[in-house]
């Protein structure tokens, strides 16, 4: 799954490709995994 951000201004964009350069640790993973844990079976997709 992607999320497509929005950009509205050039900064937008500066900003939404300056997160491709996050690095994040590995107790922070640990803890987005325990906070946003993966579906254990298929789930339908919202559509917005």
């Amino acid at each position: 799954m992607i999320a497509i951000p929005k950009a509205a201004t050039p900064e937008h964009v500066e900003q939404n490709a300056a997160a491709l350069a996050l690095n994040l640790s590995d107790e922070a993973l640990a803890r987005l995994d325990k906070a946003f844990p993966p579906p254990t079976r298929k789930t339908p997709l919202d559509i917005v």
